[in-house]
């Protein structure tokens, strides 16, 4: 009995003289959680203020949150003196990570390109992209992969370190969309003459911008035609209709404005239409017919 107590006689005055190390690592790890807690909701504030911020939002608070919290155990393990044991917790952790990044070398390819891609910002949610062979409105970005909705309804979630790696084409980040078309005319319509038709025609289409000016090209010479390109632009941001719309209505013009200067044109590259209404036939009655 007597053993029992000078046991938990000389377990008390341990704890006597380790209880302000305690205290003081207690004290530490609530001052590093609050910090943590004031840090992460100060860049939240911060992040809120840009649209550009806001998707990372949730994702930098909670990593700037228990990478000080993390920071607080050690440095109050540390004061406790546990140094060692920190040390070894660091040690263990490098370790880890380098296991994991071998092991799951993909999954951190992608956190790793998806966070770069989150702050660098390359496009946002609703603009048109391509990467690749594939071309699609973007729904939603995160830290692994991008939701992409492509023209034929499909939802494709591609993973960012794809897209990272490849070239990005954005169509919509300044509003602005160059879209075009060829069509062939026969060479006995004087090419000067279908240019400026063209071109006047096209610019005079609602929502086809000014500036940049639109234009007409010479593609090249076909075999029985003139293939020209049209070139002109629009401004997705402003106007009140779609590319398709817009380009359908240029089209449809230009269709008509070459009907009515009685132009021979085609879009078939195995021969050209003439849109010209036939003449009607004339039937005339022979005398054996009387």
């Amino acid at each position: 009995m007597e053993f029992i107590v000078e046991s938990l006689r000389a377990d008390w005055q341990t704890f006597l003289s380790f209880s302000p190390r305690l205290f003081y690592a207690t004290v530490v790890l609530l001052i590093f959680f609050i910090l943590a807690r004031l840090i992460s909701n100060l860049i939240g504030r911060v992040m809120r203020r840009s649209d550009r911020l806001q998707t990372q939002e949730r994702y930098v608070r909670r990593l700037v949150m228990w990478s000080i919290r993390l920071l607080g155990v050690l440095f109050a393990l540390s004061v406790m003196g546990f140094k060692g044991l920190a040390a070894s917790m660091l040690a263990t952790g490098g370790v880890v990570a380098i296991v994991l990044g071998f092991a799951f070398r993909e999954i951190g390819e992608n956190l790793l390109a998806g966070i770069f891609l989150n702050f660098s910002r390359p496009f946002e949610v609703g603009d048109l992209i391509k990467s690749g062979d594939l071309t699609g409105t973007v729904r939603a970005s995160d830290v692994r992969s991008v939701h992409i909705r492509t023209f034929d309804a499909c939802d494709v979630f591609v993973p960012s370190a794809q897209i990272f790696r490849r070239e990005l084409y954005n169509y919509t980040r300044d509003g602005l969309r160059r879209p075009t078309f060829s069509i062939g005319i026969a060479y006995h319509d004087e090419p000067e003459t279908v240019v400026l038709l063209l071109q006047s025609t096209i610019r005079e289409v609602e929502d086809v911008l000014p500036e940049p000016e639109a234009f007409v090209s010479i593609k090249q010479f076909g075999d029985s035609w003139i293939i020209y390109e049209m070139f002109f632009w629009v401004d997705i941001n402003t106007s009140r209709r779609g590319v398709v719309d817009i380009t359908n209505d240029v089209m449809i013009q230009c269709w008509r404005v070459l009907k009515d200067a009685g132009m021979t044109f085609s879009t078939d590259v195995t021969g050209a239409l003439d849109i010209k209404s036939a003449p009607p036939l004339e039937l005339q009655s022979t005398d054996a017919d009387q």
